[in-house]
């Protein structure tokens, strides 16, 4: 049972942080408030001060004496002039419940967990729960002073590229320059001459003031300001950015060839006090309209390079992102995620939703990271331990942790689509799950391999496995035996 202490009465669990004075409420109708604007506009418009003026706001406000509503989603529609919100929803949105969500700002000292349980007895909630905090799964710590992590420094700076062939992998498939990856991380560096030329105008929708974080966190940066600029404040965006569109300059070349990277700034750099480290970190609702905004301005791939572990969720608590997930897969994304790094078998989400590629960590030895968190959902393994990669002011660090496997993968998938789309075939995410398991390489023999997917991403092997399902004219949902290949771990 958690225990909610006098002191912080608003904060539910030692275990899931929370932002004070906020919750999520999706309603079973379409009968919210039409006026509620999205949270990022309460600068330029009004929110109102009331729910339905029945019993949601009744309930409200036998917990707190105020509050305030505002819309979690933007409708992927602008409104026509004069019309509410309401009106500009699409089918899908409103099957996913995207329109029927809302931000409720109470007090701050406010108990969450007795608020949120009251709205659920309510017969047309379907969903109340604090606004919980996401952050990356593992501390990150910038690596300016050169030291290395994991297994130590590799013998080779450039050996995760090798080690997936990724040289090979652009000389047989460029990459398609108008197709978007999307980023939803940190930001990115937008002045790194790795990265000018790659990238496309993102967002930032973090929205997370100091004073309403709990106690023991501490922003850093500007994060009260929303302005929509995806400006990266710690590097970690940045570095996973980097594996994905670099131009080749003092890191290799990006695994997704001529594809532009939209980003996405919907984590924050929080440094945690008792532990004196600094991590990205955002609320699940910001991170879940970054995601539906790639996807609205037409990202095909999604890195998601973050992640709440299963084992931190209450009895009650919703599944995280699982409605925009939804959205997402539903409107044909490839959506690639970190697994998590507590070395044990877990589950993090988004990881782990169905659909998801998640991807695990392997060293230089090809055996898998002892961080790497395993499980039946992952479903391979790429480089992720001393990845060299883009850092903030022009610099380059090495970078461990499954959040810089996940960019390889999603790097991968952009040249399959690309390659599928010269034969004017389109690839759902089903169909690259497919082709990427069926022609991964295997981990070093004698490994502990239990919970690590298929094997380790071989980008050759597979775009020659699609290439000869699509010039054969072959169903490309059925993979074909993989082809003889040069050995993808030569130096490129």
């Amino acid at each position: 049972m958690v225990e909610v202490t006098a002191s912080n009465p608003w904060r539910p669990e030692n275990t899931r942080r929370c932002v004070r004075g906020r919750i999520l409420v999706k309603v079973k109708s379409e009968d919210g408030p039409s006026s509620a604007p999205h949270y990022l506009q309460t600068r330029m418009l009004a929110a109102p001060l009331h729910f339905d003026r029945g019993r949601i706001d009744r309930t409200v406000h036998r917990h707190s004496y105020a509050m305030q509503v505002t819309r979690a989603y933007e409708p992927s529609r602008l409104p026509l002039l004069g019309s509410p919100v309401g009106d500009a929803w699409d089918d899908l949105e409103r099957k996913t419940g995207l329109s029927r969500t809302y931000r409720i700002d109470v007090d701050p000292n406010t108990s969450l967990l007795n608020l949120v349980d009251s709205l659920r007895c309510l017969e047309d909630v379907e969903v109340a729960t604090p606004h919980y905090l996401s952050n990356t799964p593992f501390q990150f710590e910038p690596n300016a002073s050169g030291e290395s992590y994991g297994h130590g420094r590799p013998s080779d700076p450039y050996y995760a590229h090798r080690m997936v062939g990724s040289a090979e992998a652009l000389a047989f498939e460029p990459g398609d320059r108008a197709l978007q990856v999307g980023v939803v991380d940190s930001g990115v560096d937008l002045n790194h001459p790795e990265l000018m030329s790659a990238l496309r105008p993102g967002v930032d929708t973090v929205d997370l003031p100091n004073q309403i974080l709990s106690d023991g966190a501490r922003l850093v940066g500007d994060s009260e300001n929303p302005d929509r600029i995806p400006r990266d404040e710690i590097g970690h965006g940045t570095a996973c950015a980097s594996i994905i569109a670099a131009r080749g300059d003092k890191v290799p070349p990006g695994v997704g060839g001529a594809a532009q990277v939209l980003p996405a700034r919907a984590l924050a750099g929080v440094r945690l006090m008792e532990k004196n480290k600094l991590t990205a970190m955002g609320a699940l609702p910001d991170i879940d309209q970054s995601v539906k905004t790639l996807v609205d301005l037409g990202a095909k791939v999604l890195n998601l390079s973050f992640g709440t572990p299963a084992s931190a969720l209450r009895d009650d608590d919703p599944i995280p992102h699982q409605d925009v997930i939804n959205y997402a897969l539903q409107k044909g994304c490839i959506l690639v995620a970190a697994s998590g790094n507590d070395g044990r078998f877990n589950r993090y989400f988004p990881a782990s939703h169905p659909g998801v590629l998640a991807v695990g960590s392997v060293s230089e030895s090809n055996s898998p990271s002892s961080f790497s968190t395993r499980g039946d959902h992952v479903l391979l393994c790429a480089p992720g331990e001393n990845v060299l990669a883009a850092s903030l002011g022009s610099k380059y660090t090495e970078n461990t942790g499954t959040s810089f496997a996940a960019p390889f993968v999603s790097g991968a998938c952009a040249l399959l689509v690309s390659r599928a789309a010269r034969y004017g075939r389109p690839l759902d995410a089903q169909t690259v799950r497919s082709f990427l398991t069926a022609h991964s390489r295997p981990f070093a023999a004698g490994s502990d391999t239990r919970g690590c997917g298929a094997g380790i991403l071989d980008m050759p092997a597979t775009l020659r496995g699609l290439e000869h399902a699509l010039a054969r004219g072959r169903n490309p949902q059925i993979p074909v035996a993989p082809l003889a290949t040069s050995d993808s771990s030569e130096a490129s």
